[in-house]
């Protein structure tokens, strides 16, 4: 598959994957954050700031598509055979990172201000990178054994 096909075919999953995951975590911590006994799909800082609930829904789940869409979408960085696996992998963190905060900071789910939340998602998605990373690259690793393997019985039985 071709780069330009894959950032189409990632950024695609992505979108509805970001939306899925904004508004689950949204969800959970406004609620948990507000602890009233309501359910919030937004964090009361956008509905105030956008100005209806509704707007501020649509509003979050389209940056959380669009975050989903630009961090899936850059995965595709990893099939450019010409850079090496720690350009891709530091690019494409680079920019799930900035892409983050931007979409925290414009969601209003926390201010420039709250350096303990900055710091601790910080962790919680760097952590939460290596991890994904180390799979796929594990699975990746263990394809291309089997690959290899087989292309090694092919040579035997000729």
């Amino acid at each position: 598959m071709k780069f330009k096909d894959r950032l189409i075919v990632f950024g695609s999953l992505g979108f509805g994957l970001g939306v899925i995951i904004g508004t689950v975590i949204t969800a959970i911590t406004a609620t948990v954050d507000v602890n009233d006994g309501s359910l919030y799909m937004t964090s009361p800082e956008l509905v105030q700031a956008v100005g209806s609930p509704l707007w501020a829904f649509v509003v979050q789940a389209l940056a959380s598509g669009l975050y989903g869409a630009a961090g899936w979408g850059g995965a595709a960085v990893y099939s450019l055979e010409e850079w090496s696996i720690l350009k891709c992998t530091v690019c494409h963190y680079l920019f799930v990172m900035v892409g983050y905060y931007l979409l925290a900071f414009s969601m209003r789910w926390f201010t420039p201000a709250d350096s303990y939340a900055i710091g601790v998602m910080f962790v919680y998605m760097t952590l939460a990178y290596i991890m994904i990373w180390l799979i796929n690259y594990l699975s990746s690793k263990a394809s291309i054994k089997k690959i290899n393997r087989e292309l090694e019985q092919l040579k035997s039985d000729e």
